[in-house]
């Protein structure tokens, strides 16, 4: 059903029958809501606009907030939208794009969400002092639960996905058999050689950043 028909249904009276003097009020409010209800589309459609192309996929504004939100909400720091914090977030994002494509093509198992309940539950007992004063900063963060879950997944399947792709120190088959396994890479190694990945990745993809997104 149209939203002109439901918005008028809605207003119509139960007996179906309207005085003339009445019509024109009515038609004015149905008019009002219409234009209400547009306004309301239109500003979802600001919010979710493209802030990022990478590849022939694109990062929404409304993505970018998020990262903002949830970000700011785990590192317990003041929630900051403007221009330079959204950049930051839209370039983590990329970097997340491009794990995420190498995750979906690379046959890497995803965490179950009795994973994401846990590391909900370790969250909540670790930073805060018990369900209500965490909902409470959901709410002062404007970030959801479900949102939040994702995130924590992600960062756990990532985690994961480094681990495995840049941990083991690099070997051609010839050593595999004679070469004894050496000692565990560094933090800090695997750390340059995600980055340097990353780097190498983007150099492969066409990212654009929407200037009018970053204002």
């Amino acid at each position: 059903m149209a939203l002109t028909n439901l918005l008028l249904l809605m207003m119509w009276p139960r007996h179906f029958c309207l005085r003339r003097r009445d019509l024109a009020g009515t038609c004015a409010c149905a008019t009002a809501i219409i234009l209400m209800c547009a306004a309301v589309a239109a500003s979802a459609a600001v919010l979710d606009r493209i802030a990022v192309t990478v590849g022939k996929d694109a990062i929404t504004e409304g993505e970018v907030l998020e990262e903002i939100r949830i970000t700011s909400f785990l590192n317990n720091e003041p929630l900051e939208l403007g221009p330079e914090a959204r950049r930051t977030a839209a370039e983590r994002l990329v970097d997340q794009y491009l794990i995420r494509h190498e995750l979906a093509g690379g046959g890497y198992a995803a965490p179950d969400a009795a994973q994401g309940d846990k590391l909900l539950a370790d969250l909540i007992k670790t930073r805060f002092h018990g369900r209500t004063e965490y909902e409470q900063k959901l709410k002062e963060y404007g970030v959801t639960e479900p949102a939040l879950k994702a995130h924590l997944l992600f960062q756990l399947q990532a985690i994961q996905f480094t681990d495995l792709r840049f941990s083991a120190p690099p070997r051609n088959e010839a050593d595999r058999s004679v070469t004894p396994i050496s000692d565990p890479v560094p933090p800090e190694k695997i750390d340059q050689q995600l980055e340097g990945w990353l780097k190498q990745v983007r150099s492969q993809t066409r990212v654009e950043f929407k200037k009018e997104a970053f204002q």
